[in-house]
C-alpha cells in the first residue's frame, strides 16, 4: 500500500514537473497567440511615443 502512495506521488509530482516545463518553455509565438484581445500589449508590434508602431529607433 505505501509503495503504490509513493508511487502516485511521483506520478503527480512527474506531472506537475512537466506542466511547469511546458509553461516556462512557451516563446513568443505561442504568447502572441494566447492573446485575444486587440489593445492587449502582446497583440500589437510596440508603439513609439507618436503612436507608429516602433522600428526602434529614438523619435
Amino acid at each position: 500500500m505505501a509503495k503504490q502512495q509513493m508511487s502516485r506521488q511521483q506520478q503527480m509530482d512527474e506531472r506537475n514537473r512537466r506542466e511547469q516545463d511546458v509553461e516556462r518553455n512557451k516563446d513568443f509565438g505561442d504568447r502572441a497567440v494566447e492573446a485575444r484581445l486587440p489593445d492587449d500589449p502582446r497583440a500589437m508590434a510596440p508603439r513609439d511615443a507618436i503612436g507608429r508602431p516602433s522600428t526602434g529607433e529614438p523619435v
